[in-house]
């Protein structure tokens, strides 16, 4: 292969054997090195092939800025997110995340640490994504002796949620709000503390969490059980009580209007984490 633009001196560009661009990284790859040299490949590390045309234009604007050791972290943390998240993450997490760890580097060699009010959040909500984002604070620990503490932690996890295809960190913030919102008003109505280890639990908090986009997108569900939702109206006085503040709050607070579909559901879900069914 042979150098197409060098951007330092251990990244430069290539083509494929497909015409497609190639960021390829390596300690002096582009030292002392001119357009149409032939790649040492003795020095290659990391070859980058971002499907992402205005991904890759954004990413090939900031590699200049960013060290080389940050950029094979995130290309190795970006690699178990996609071995290990369930959704499918978008290129644009390259740019995000690489960014995102280089200030975070630079902050923590000042002592400097921005709180996350959303921490505990992040972590109860999206396990997946906060398991990998440990991980990565392994990584940058191994190579770089930086311990980073359970907020960057939650700031990393956010990234990868927020690069999950068809989510966007705003609506990812105010999910996480709703979710806590409404367990706030279920906790004071039946003056409860949830086992949230428990499996129950994990089942309601992922139909919530489903519910609350929903909510957040505004996509509400038909009117399709009408008569099963009159049944368990009936039959079970309390949940469908708590059900009524919840659907009041966000009639009030988001203008959604709960079906009798969406509080028949969210009402069957949340007897069952209560009798631990």
């Amino acid at each position: 292969m042979k150098i197409e633009r060098i951007f330092n001196n251990n990244i430069v560009s290539a083509r494929s054997e497909d015409a497609q661009e190639l960021l390829i990284l390596g300690k002096g790859l582009g030292f002392k090195s001119k357009v149409g040299d032939e790649i040492n490949e003795s020095l290659v590390e990391k070859i980058f092939q971002l499907q992402d045309e205005a991904v890759s234009n954004k990413f090939k604007m900031i590699i200049d800025e960013i060290p080389l050791a940050i950029i094979e972290i995130t290309d190795d943390v970006v690699q178990l997110a996609k071995q290990n998240i369930s959704k499918t993450i978008s290129d644009v997490i390259y740019i995000s995340l690489s960014d995102h760890l280089y200030f975070t580097t630079q902050r923590m060699e000042q002592n400097l640490v921005i709180q996350n009010p959303l921490s505990w959040e992040v972590k109860r909500y999206y396990p997946e994504e906060y398991a990998v984002a440990k991980e990565a604070a392994k990584i940058v620990e191994k190579r770089l002796g930086l311990d980073l503490p359970d907020e960057e932690i939650s700031n990393i996890a956010l990234h990868f949620v927020n690069a999950e295809i068809n989510n966007s960190m705003n609506d990812v913030t105010h999910i996480m709000q709703l979710l806590q919102e409404i367990m706030n008003i279920i906790k004071y109505h039946f003056v409860i503390e949830f086992d949230e280890d428990s499996t129950s639990y994990f089942r309601f908090m992922t139909h919530l969490k489903f519910f609350c986009q929903r909510v957040i997108t505004g996509e509400a569900m038909d009117e399709t059980e009408d008569y099963l939702y009159q049944v368990m109206y009936k039959n079970l006085p309390d949940i469908f009580a708590c059900i009524d503040k919840i659907a009041v709050f966000l009639e009030n607070n988001y203008s959604f209007k709960m079906s009798h579909s969406e509080q028949l559901y969210l009402g069957i879900h949340l007897d069952r984490v209560l009798n631990r069914k």
